[in-house]
């Protein structure tokens, strides 16, 4: 099992709501963010207005300097570096994490003097939300579960908050500041989090000790992956199983109403839930608790993906060892695709938040071999595969288009490829191993793209380290440290926005 997996992969889902739009922000002046330390940057907002990073700023270990150092596993050697907010350029503000922030980047949930804050960087407020009692044990999560999460359009937040000797749980409107606690039944609360659909909250519960050690804990992967808090780049990492208790997931509406528990509760879908009936049967219950088959039990179906927009669920049916039919289900739709697919060998992921492309890896006919597998697409939209050109590979794909790399001598090249006309553009020979995704833009192999437009914007010169929404790529002022991992520094800051490709 996988903590990871009991937030994502569980699901499967397509999501269905949009997000809102903040009011701009002015751009943040050119200048310089951090200081002249080892710079261990983690992530940015779509439009570049924040950046959080980690900076070792004095000489903690008194070798006489100031420096950090990776392992192979993403671990840190050296002095001490913390977590940093960069708001606007300069030093920064010294936090203890960042738990999570919304789609657009514009509110963050911080952790800083023991406290959880909410902070609008549109309005610079910051709203107290109440004590934080995990910070310790979870700064050294190498899989940290999710300690609050805010829903897709934004307008609702979930989050954790000591109250006396407990922990509740917090359901919050971000936009009123009204707030209530949430019940989530008996046992050990692992983690709570929104849906990405926007109907219901999710709770990961330890209920039983599973393991029989007379305590209830929650699982612990054992793995030579580093602690997540300013972690560096991993080349490699060792996976050895769990320890702990098995959790079981209980699922409410974000209205209120009952908490849902079972082993037949699949996932949700939209403000209904897909629930597996007793002769095998996948049926999809609403608000009213009424239910109606969507798969049949003849399918002996396995959901490989949900589609809550289209009202369909992509299904493996009758499946034999790795292999199973492809199919898609709805109320009223039953449709076989007439190819059997890989179910435990999943296909490239697409970073759309809102697929409309599904990569699914298909088995040739006659044949049960994953060597001679290939990548076929799903169009959810018209509900067909469509084969992408010869000798090409899938990165990532939105709305209708997909990039492609395909492999030849003497090196690779980049493709766009749009899967409603069929034709397909040359983006260029792929370059060093730079990625970076921004909205609808997309940096890949050095190339500057804006996917959903099919548009060539141009290369990147240099090692960027993120893009933006504004068309900016941030860098590094020092040159960055050569080394394999497990021996590299970290780079120095200050690190600086520049527009991401240069006119010419």
């Amino acid at each position: 099992m996988n903590t990871r997996a009991w937030v994502l992969g569980a699901l499967g889902l397509l999501g269905s709501a949009c997000a809102t739009v903040s009011p701009p922000r002015p751009l943040a002046p050119d200048g310089d963010y951090g200081t002249r330390a080892p710079f261990i940057f983690q992530d940015a907002a779509p439009d570049g207005r924040w950046i959080l990073a980690c900076q070792a700023r004095e000489d903690t270990n008194q070798d006489g300097k100031v420096e950090v150092r990776f392992t192979h596993h993403g671990g840190l050697f050296g002095d001490e570096a913390r977590p940093y907010l960069f708001l606007a350029p300069g030093e920064g503000l010294a936090v203890d994490d960042v738990l999570t922030w919304d789609t657009e980047g514009r509110r963050l949930v911080l952790l800083r003097e023991g406290m959880l804050r909410l902070l609008d960087t549109t309005t610079n407020e910051e709203t107290p939300l109440g004590a934080w009692s995990n910070e310790a044990e979870e700064a050294k999560a190498p899989q940290p579960p999710v300690r609050a999460s805010f829903s897709q359009d934004g307008q609702r937040l979930l989050y954790p908050r000591r109250e006396g000797t407990r922990t509740v749980t917090v359901l919050r409107d971000v936009q009123r500041g009204e707030e209530r606690v949430v019940d989530t039944g008996p046992g050990l609360l692992g983690q709570a989090f929104l849906h990405p659909d926007g109907h219901w909250m999710v709770f990961d519960v330890v209920a039983e000790d599973t393991d029989q050690d007379g305590v209830l804990a929650w699982p612990q992967e054992r793995t030579s992956l580093a602690s997540a808090r300013c972690r560096g780049s991993v080349s490699s990492s060792s996976h050895m199983g769990f320890s702990g208790d098995t959790p079981v997931r209980r699922f409410q509406r974000v209205e209120g109403g009952p908490l849902l528990e079972g082993k037949d509760i699949l996932m949700p879908l939209g403000a209904g839930l897909v629930r597996e009936a007793p002769d095998g049967a996948l049926v999809v219950e609403d608000e009213q608790g009424d239910r109606k088959t969507w798969v049949p039990a003849s399918c002996k179906g396995r959901v490989l993906a949900a589609d809550a927009a289209r009202e369909q669920l992509v299904v493996g049916c009758e499946a034999q060892e790795e292999l199973a039919s492809l199919e898609l289900h709805g109320p009223s739709r039953h449709l076989s695709l007439g190819r059997k697919v890989f179910i435990h060998h999943p296909a490239p992921s697409t970073h759309d938040p809102h697929p409309r492309l599904l990569p699914v890896r298909i088995a040739p006919a006659g044949t049960q071999s994953f060597q001679d597998s290939r990548i076929e697409v799903l169009d959810l939209e018209r509900r067909t595969l469509v084969t992408p050109p010869a000798q090409s590979y899938w990165v990532t794909g939105l709305g209708a288009r997909a990039l492609l790399t395909k492999e030849g001598t003497p090196s690779s090249r980049l493709s766009l490829w749009n899967v409603e006309t069929g034709q397909e553009h040359e983006v260029g020979t792929a370059g060093d191993y730079f990625s970076g995704r921004a909205g609808d833009q997309v940096l890949y192999r050095g190339w500057l793209m804006d996917l959903r437009a099919g548009q060539v914007l141009g290369l990147i010169e240099g090692e960027p380290v993120t893009i933006d929404t504004r068309g900016r790529a941030l860098h590094f002022l020092q040159p960055i440290p050569d080394g394999s991992p497990g021996t590299r520094a970290a780079p120095l800051g200050p690190v600086r926005w520049r527009p991401a490709v240069t006119a010419k």
